[in-house]
């Protein structure tokens, strides 16, 4: 069911639902939401209780089988729809998801199943674009694993404070080396030399290697995951960004994207066709909202010539 018909059950009785855990701030305030049925039993059955009418239950109980309903909830939360709740429940939203500052710690988790792990940072690259492209096929036929999710950028949303907030401190480069991820090399546009943020993303990568050919990239990776050392490669490429400061018209998107999946999945490829055992991760700093998707508002009175993405 949908969340209005939800709603309209919600009237009648408690219901216990399958239901994603943000979709749940999309409802009513006044609406109890427990993950505890044992305690809404409890405090029903109590004489002289008097509960909020509505009441969701996210968690089921053989022990109270039969006693409510049991739906589930189709609903997808992360629509543009979000945006109209997000700014006042950002940090119970944020308890909810994947984290950005939290993705270190998801690929830590992983490491030790794997002899060669790659980060594919793109600069500029929202959820929505990357969902309509790696979920075409034939994006994913021959791996066995795979998985998109959503990610909510807990820092702002620039280059310069998202990416430093994506790689954490101490930087993943450093965590892995601890856990014997001791071969590490680099790709960017940019040298380390010539560009303060690469810099920063790679200071713990002593091997960058400055590329524009993605063919180039493909083949460097392969030659360095061949053997049998633990190995972490670390991609920095430009993404949608650019285009959205640089060009007056829209950019193909579509194609710009399609693109990134089809590099993207050439380094899976390789990774698949050496049989090491691999985790390969993308991920952007930011997404993109562009100009013909909203409906722009004037806040405040900034003077003439100041930045156009935010106010104070």
């Amino acid at each position: 069911m949908n969340l209005s018909n939800l709603m309209t059950l919600l009237e009648e009785t408690p219901v216990i639902a399958d239901i994603h855990p943000v979709s749940c701030y999309y409802l009513p305030e006044h609406v109890w939401v427990t993950d505890s049925l044992a305690e809404v039993v409890w405090k029903l059955d109590l004489p002289t209780s008097c509960l909020p009418q509505q009441i969701l239950i996210t968690r089921s109980d053989q022990t109270y089988s039969g006693r409510f309903p049991h739906v589930r909830v189709d609903h997808d939360p992360f629509t543009p729809d979000l945006n109209c709740i997000l700014y006042h429940r950002f940090d119970e939203i944020a308890s909810q998801m994947l984290r950005q500052s939290c993705i270190v710690d998801r690929i830590l988790a992983d490491s030790q199943e794997a002899d060669v792990i790659i980060l594919y940072l793109v600069d500029g690259l929202s959820y929505a674009r990357a969902k309509s492209i790696f979920s075409q096929p034939p994006c994913c036929s021959y791996l066995s694993r795979y998985s998109m999710e959503p990610c909510l950028v807990d820092a702002p949303t620039i280059t310069s404070a998202a990416f430093p907030n994506l790689i954490g401190t101490p930087s993943l480069a450093t965590r892995l080396f601890e856990l014997g991820y001791h071969r590490r090399i680099g790709f960017s546009h940019w040298t380390r030399e010539d560009n303060t943020l690469t810099n920063r993303l790679f200071q713990s990568i002593s091997s960058v290697v400055k590329v524009q050919d993605f063919t180039d990239l493909v083949q460097i990776v392969r030659k360095e995951i061949e053997s049998d050392k633990r190995t972490f490669v670390q991609v920095l490429r430009s993404g949608l960004d650019g285009f959205a400061h640089r060009q007056k018209r829209r950019p193909p998107i579509e194609s710009i994207v399609r693109d990134i999946r089809e590099e993207f999945m050439s380094l899976v490829d390789v990774c698949c066709k050496l049989r090491r055992s691999s985790r390969l991760y993308l991920t952007a700093d930011h997404g993109i909202l562009w100009r013909d998707e909203f409906e722009p508002e004037i806040v405040g009175h900034a003077p003439a010539g100041s930045n156009p993405r935010c106010s104070v």
